[in-house]
């Protein structure tokens, strides 16, 4: 059976579209990102509304600058990356990122990363790559005073954007940290789940990378456990439950178990094994239990602090 081609996406997605869906179509040739607004939130927070070609659409990024930030320096960069169902405002909700980075040289960016297959360049529809590695990455370089040295961890499917993002940039990252995200797109039964989370039905959720079977060099292309010999030489903290039934950090009326932080580990657990053989060292923190929550990320990020400090110098 041939492989499924840009043309048939393009086909699926004209009738998706036809039907009440979203088609994106391709960035004018020549356009340029760029900050069309930039609001104050406290002496170090702003967010960013970027005019994105890749995405055709005003995108939204939230920026912790260092004390005593000025455009002239170079401040080394840490990326936070959000889960599904989430936004760019969930880290400095969930988190004391503002407080924890106060006392080092560095900024913080945390950008919008959609609540479905953001982390990618789709086939036929939103470039989220293109947009973060190439438009938000030059903007906070170029204007910012971001330095080449930077570092990326995230939660759930951020957590993946940041395995997947260093290994498909291989140097662009001094660290990567993953919090319960998951490190496999190509296990038995995982792209079914994968595809659950992306929006629209049927041909449209076929538009991030095609169908699995037929598109596999794709789908290997964007499979962290395929590509995790371009991680060596970047740091690695990957943390996630042995299981998800309730831990020490849950409340007395959490469920009793969670099937999304087993998952994690379904797909977790044999990168971590594979890196391992691959001799390229990785901190795993594959704790005895707990949920697919924030109190266990918010440790994850904790835990890896020291890490992520060394590796951005800061």
């Amino acid at each position: 059976m041939p492989v499924l081609q840009r043309r048939d996406l393009l086909r699926a997605a004209t009738v998706s579209a036809a039907a009440g869906g979203v088609l994106l179509a391709a960035a004018p040739a020549g356009a340029a990102a760029r900050v069309v607004a930039e609001r104050r939130l406290g002496p170090r927070v702003r967010d960013l509304t970027i005019a994105s070609p890749a995405m055709r659409r005003n995108m939204k990024a939230r920026v912790i600058l260092p004390r005593g930030w000025n455009r002239r320096r170079r401040w080394p960069l840490l990326w936070l990356l959000h889960g599904g169902n989430d936004d760019y405002r969930a880290w400095t909700r969930e988190s004391e990122i503002v407080r924890m980075s106060a006392a080092h040289r560095m900024m913080v960016v945390m950008p919008e990363g959609g609540s479905g297959g953001g982390y990618t360049d789709w086939m036929v529809g939103p470039q989220w790559e293109t947009f973060h590695l190439e438009e938000l990455r030059g903007i906070l370089m170029s204007r910012y005073g971001a330095s080449r040295r930077q570092a990326v961890a995230g939660l759930s499917a951020g957590g993946y954007g940041a395995l997947i993002y260093s290994a498909r940039h291989p140097g662009m990252f001094a660290f990567t940290g993953s919090f319960s995200g998951y490190g496999a797109t190509l296990l038995p039964g995982a792209p079914e789940v994968l595809l659950t989370g992306i929006p629209g039905s049927g041909a449209e959720k076929f538009l991030m990378w095609g169908q699995p079977q037929l598109n596999r060099d794709v789908w290997e292309e964007h499979d962290p456990l395929t590509q995790a010999h371009r991680l060596r030489g970047t740091r690695l903290y990957v943390s996630c439950a042995r299981n998800g039934v309730k831990g020490p950090l849950d409340p007395e009326t959490a469920h009793a178990a969670d099937p999304a932080e087993a998952f994690c580990l379904y797909t977790t657990r044999p990168l971590v094994a594979r890196l391992r053989r691959l001799k390229i060292p990785v901190t795993a923190d594959l704790y005895p239990r707990g949920t697919h929550t924030w109190p266990y990320f918010r440790r994850g990020l904790r835990r890896s602090w020291p890490m992520i400090i060394r590796a951005l110098k800061a």
